[in-house]
């Protein structure tokens, strides 16, 4: 008999993480943070017999305590490459800014690295006498992966975050997956339908076509993996005039870089590429101020307001109403982005400030909404029993729901429940 149980992200966004057993073997699949002050991780469990780790992509929500097992066992990590070399990004970042309040040093950092073999998608791959791995395309991030999992005669999936509808950026999630006894998936958007996505990258163009034609500047914060490059490809897509500049700061700078190193996971290469080209990279402050005056369009971390180098930028063009603050990702409750959209006022460090640029929300999910998800989910043959993960305690139960109105089984498991597969 084998046993999954749920380590984390149980009616919540945060420490995800599964530990999967069959007789003396394991396996691990995702072991992220809850990037809370401080930051919180999944409990520990024992690794004497871990077989792997499988990682299912690179935000720190899944990523972000995967040195903790790394350094103390020699099992390999397995995931894809462009989620290997953004993971050493982001874990970097955080042990940057957590001041020594992490359950792995510095140094544990670069085994992400040492002890993964990279894994490419519909590779399937032995993890000791019991299980096999096989990894299917997300479209969640470039690189994601749904991890599948053959044990016992039974199959698991562990979808990660996933999305079905193509972007600019990334190719849509596989949705002819094999037959599977157990799925594992998010919840984030199961209350949300998304808006069209053609009418939503219009709507942002247009936006920035009419801030350029005014004289003002465009600030868009977005996060350093994913949502920038995706500004960058829309930008290039529909063909921004060559004199107004593109500017690209912080981490994107660098996820630039691997991204570059690992076009297979790219929608278009070829895209992908002349944005990079167009754009120009911000070094230091002098080039900050330069380009706030420039009457440009600068993409910038981080996509909330919450800080980085959109903080400068905002204070440098928040009172010129020529100016737009462009908002592409969802603003969690009581971050410095939702309350520019809830109240037109941002408190940057100690001080309030009153916005007077236009200030335009233009949504870019990178999860599947709820029809998207459903869709994705009934599709998998074999009449898998679902375990609803990861989304807060409203949409884990909403996607429950929808999915017994269908006649399946479904369950939303409590941080550390196990069951028998």
């Amino acid at each position: 008999m084998s046993q999954l149980t749920f380590l984390g992200s149980c009616r919540e966004i945060g420490r995800s993480g599964f530990y999967l057993e069959n007789k003396d073997e394991s396996i691990i699949v995702d072991y992220g943070a809850k990037l809370s002050t401080p930051p919180e991780f999944p409990d520990m469990v024992p690794l004497d017999n871990l077989q792997g780790i499988a990682l299912t992509h690179a935000h720190l929500d899944h990523s972000g305590g995967v040195p903790r097992i790394l350094s103390q066992t020699e099992a390999s990590l397995f995931c894809t490459p462009a989620t290997r070399d953004l993971t050493l990004l982001l874990l970097r970042d955080m042990h940057n800014i957590s001041k020594g309040r992490l359950p792995f040093t510095r140094k544990d950092i670069p085994l992400v690295r040492r002890q993964c073999q990279a894994t490419a998608y519909e590779e399937t791959i032995p993890l000791g006498h019991h299980f096999e791995m096989t990894l299917f395309n997300a479209g969640h991030i470039p690189g994601s992966s749904m991890v599948s999992v053959r044990v016992n005669g039974k199959r698991v999936l562990f979808t990660g975050d996933v999305n079905a509808t193509e972007s600019q950026l990334n190719l849509g999630a596989r949705k002819n997956l094999p037959k599977h006894d157990i799925v594992v998936t998010e919840s984030t958007y199961a209350r949300r339908t998304n808006p069209d996505r053609v009418e939503i990258e219009k709507a942002l163009v247009d936006t920035v076509i009419e801030t350029m034609e005014r004289g003002g500047t465009v600030l868009i914060p977005a996060f350093a993996v994913g949502r920038s490059q995706e500004m960058m490809c829309i930008l290039e897509q529909n063909n921004i005039p060559q004199k107004y500049p593109i500017y690209l700061d912080g981490m994107a700078r660098k996820v630039n870089e691997v991204l570059t190193r690992h076009p297979e996971y790219l929608q278009s290469p070829q895209s992908f590429s002349r944005a990079v080209g167009r754009t120009r990279i911000i070094q230091d402050n002098r080039d900050r101020t330069k380009a706030a005056k420039s009457g440009g369009i600068i993409i910038s971390p981080a996509g909330m307001l919450k800080g980085g180098a959109s903080h400068l930028y905002f204070k440098l063009l928040h009172d010129d109403p020529k100016n737009s603050i462009v908002l592409v990702s969802f603003q969690i409750p009581g971050t410095p982005g939702a309350e520019l959209i809830r109240t037109g006022k941002v408190l940057v460090g100690s001080r309030e400030y009153e916005v007077a640029a236009d200030v335009r929300m233009h949504h870019l999910s990178s999860h599947s909404d709820s029809r998207g998800l459903l869709d994705l989910l009934t599709r998998i043959p074999g009449d898998p029993e679902f375990h609803i993960v990861h989304g807060e305690s409203e949409s884990c139960d909403k996607l429950q729901d929808l999915l017994q109105k269908k006649g399946r089984k479904a369950n939303v498991p409590e941080v550390n429940e196990m069951i028998e597969i």
